[in-house]
């Protein structure tokens, strides 16, 4: 039997395809997780994740991430999409940190033409969708 794999067409398929992915919420480190999606919403079975991130953005890990996953993109399907998901240890909510690195990968997504997606925060009981009102406030 083929594993079931996840569908991406809305913002709630992303949202369903994370939780599936990354619960149980709560995380030793800072962490990203990135996902390939395909021009038909199908995402791709393998999850980049990053561990032990520092405290502040760092532009050239996130510049370099957002390149790799536009190169494997340009080798998948050039039409493809990526999601990204923030995560940190603690229960205090989406902090000004947060939102920092969230405006980290949102340019750097943006400039390899891979800004689809909301960029998601997640701590050890929460995960959501930072959207722009989010990142301007």
């Amino acid at each position: 039997m083929t594993p079931r794999r996840d569908i991406v067409h809305t913002a709630a398929d992303l949202e369903a395809c994370w939780r599936r992915l990354i619960e149980p919420l709560g995380f030793a480190s800072r962490q990203v997780f990135a996902i390939l999606i395909d021009r038909d919403g199908e995402v791709f079975r393998s999850v980049i994740h990053v561990t032990e991130c520092p405290r502040d953005p760092d532009d050239e890990m996130v510049t370099h991430l957002a390149e790799a996953l536009r190169a494997a993109l340009d080798q998948a399907d050039p039409q493809g999409s990526c999601a990204v998901v923030w995560a940190r240890p603690t229960h205090a909510g989406t902090r000004a940190s947060d939102l920092e690195w969230v405006r980290a990968f949102a340019g750097a997504l943006d400039a390899v033409g891979l800004g689809r997606w909301p960029v998601h925060v997640a701590d050890d009981h929460v995960m959501r969708a930072v959207g722009p009102d989010d990142l301007a406030a």
